[in-house]
Parts: C-alpha cells; structure tokens; sequence
C-alpha cells in the first residue's frame, strides 16, 4: 500500500523566487547514525507561493515502527541551491505523524566580486595580449594566499584585498625552472608589473587589475 507525507515548505526572508525555482522533498530513512540517510521517495515542486504546499507518496512496505524517518527539502534554481532544511523534521513513526511543515533556511551565495578561491589565466599585459606555451594563471586563495603559475616558474605569496583595492605582493617565494628566454622574459614581466596593480574590477568573466591612476595593468579570463 501507498501511504503519503504532506505538508509544506516555507523560508522567513521576504524574497521573491523566479518563476523557474524548484521546491526538491525527500523522505529520509535516518535510523543509522553511520551511515548516509536513504531516500525512499522524492518528489520536486514548482514554487507558486511561499509556503509551497506538497505531497510525498511512499510504499508502507519499506516504514518499520522501529526506525526513524525524517523530511528534508531544499529550493533549487537550475543548478543553485537557495534554501535548505537544517534541521531533522520527524515523521511517520516514534510518534511523529504524517505531516510536517518545513522552515527552510538560506544558502549563503558567493560574491560574484571576490576574489576568493578564484583562478584566472592572464590575457593582456598593459593592453598588449599575452603570447606563451605555457599561459600565466594567478589565483586567489582564502585569506589573501596568492599564487602566480608562470610560462615558466610558479610562485606564491599574500595579496591584499579591500573592497575593490588591490594590492599584490612584490615579494614571492618560486621556483627556479630553466626555461626558454621568452618564458623567462615573461614571467619577470609579470613579477615587474604586480607592484603597479592597486585595484580591480570583475565583469563576468573578465578581470581587470589597474593602477592607482585607474589605467589597466592586467586583464585576465576566469578559469574554471
């Protein structure tokens, strides 16, 4: 026989979701403390109003009273998760029933401005485009960790961000590869030039590090 959880899923922020958002229920068996809850069933939901109300059909078959089960949901857009459940919200057996109302909280989301945990692949060097075997990547690591993958040698330091400031370090521990002349060349270019850099700014996919004055030092491209 089919036996049916209802209910409904909720979140306290007055914000309004696009109309492509997706409310995502599961039943959860959560019995065994080491292991990784088992789903028996799942069910998503077009958000038309907050709360969304929903209906989660499961097999009787598979509820023992002797276990734990447990609702979770989270909202989605597309791939984004927005709201979660961060909490266990008991049904079916132990005395919880088979309707349960869920408070959904909010997913923080990344800056799209940071430069946290960001990698780029340098394209322009004072407006002239950048030619290697090996193309330069900087990236951006928690807490000011920087790093320089050069044409030829890599390097690492701590930058300094502050708002939209930037300022990079002049002194890096690297490697000592021999490389051709060119990559060389290059890469004390690079090492030159991050002295220069006091600000920045990101457009999608593009970032521009600039000088005091505002004029552009490197472009870069995001890397995955």
């Amino acid at each position: 026989m089919a036996g049916t959880v209802t209910g409904t899923a909720g979140y306290r922020e007055r914000i309004a979701l696009p109309p492509e958002a997706v409310l995502e229920v599961q039943l959860l068996d959560v019995s065994r403390m080491d292991v990784a809850a088992t789903v028996l069933s799942a069910r998503r939901f077009a958000m038309t109003g907050v709360p969304q109300a929903f209906e989660l059909a499961y097999d009787d078959a598979l509820i023992e009273p002797a276990m734990s089960y447990s609702v979770s949901a989270r909202i989605l857009l597309g791939d984004k998760l927005l709201f979660i459940t961060d909490t266990k919200n008991a049904v079916l057996t132990r005395g919880a029933g088979d309707r349960v109302d869920l408070m959904l909280v909010r997913v923080p989301q990344a800056d799209p401005n940071s430069l946290e945990n960001t990698s780029w692949r340098v394209s322009h060097l004072d407006g002239a485009a950048v030619e290697a075997e090996r193309m330069p990547e900087i990236a951006f690591a928690a807490g000011g960790g920087f790093g320089l993958r050069g044409a030829c040698n890599s390097f690492r330091g701590t930058a300094e961000v502050a708002g939209d400031k930037l300022t990079l370090p002049a002194n890096m521990a690297g490697t000592l590869m021999a490389c051709s002349e060119q990559a060389e060349t290059l890469d004390r270019a690079l090492l030159a030039a991050f002295p220069r850099v006091a600000g920045f700014t990101i457009d999608g996919e593009t970032l521009v590090m600039n000088d005091a004055q505002g004029g552009e030092v490197l472009r870069l491209t995001r890397l995955p």
